[in-house]
């Protein structure tokens, strides 16, 4: 698999984690934690495991720095999104979350710590809001993403 395969790969696999946050958690997920390596064994059976970490690495940094650009509210929606996808119930999530800081592994190497703390402080703003007012109607967790579908306007014949 060549360095381009593997970027095709990842692109793939991001169509089906379609927010920032669900982005962030994957790329945190294939990082181990004790060396800050990079690893998706699928991946390095065909590239070199080097040539993986980097694009791992750099794909993590480019989808950690969207997250500043998210208002609350888009936070809250993609974090809400996330947490109704795993097994367990949310309010025992985020409560976990909120006890183990968990959510720190998402922060990849390298960040600056103005933006780590920013980062740290949206989650639990986030899942602080998410645990007092769970149905907050300003949140929708489809819409919520830097990652918008492509839906096309739909179109207006002119009648004769």
């Amino acid at each position: 698999m060549t360095l381009k395969s593997v970027e095709e790969e990842l692109e793939l696999a991001f169509t089906y984690l379609p927010t920032g946050f669900s982005r962030l958690a994957f790329l945190a997920s294939v990082r181990d934690t004790y060396t800050g390596r990079y690893l998706h064994e699928g991946w390095a059976m065909e590239s070199s495991a080097e040539q993986v970490h980097d694009i791992l690495l750099r794909t993590h940094k480019d989808v950690f720095n969207l997250v500043p650009k998210m208002t609350l509210r888009t936070f809250c929606g993609e974090l809400k999104g996330y947490l109704e996808s795993l097994a367990n119930t949310q309010q025992r999530t985020m409560a976990l979350w909120l006890e183990l800081e968990t959510y720190r592994d998402m922060i990849p190497e390298g960040v600056s710590p103005a933006s780590r703390a920013f980062f740290l402080s949206q989650v639990k703003i986030a899942l602080k809001a998410l645990l007092i007012i769970p149905e907050w109607s300003l949140i929708q967790t489809q819409s919520a993403s830097l990652y918008p579908q492509l839906v096309l306007p739909p179109q207006h014949h002119l009648e004769n």
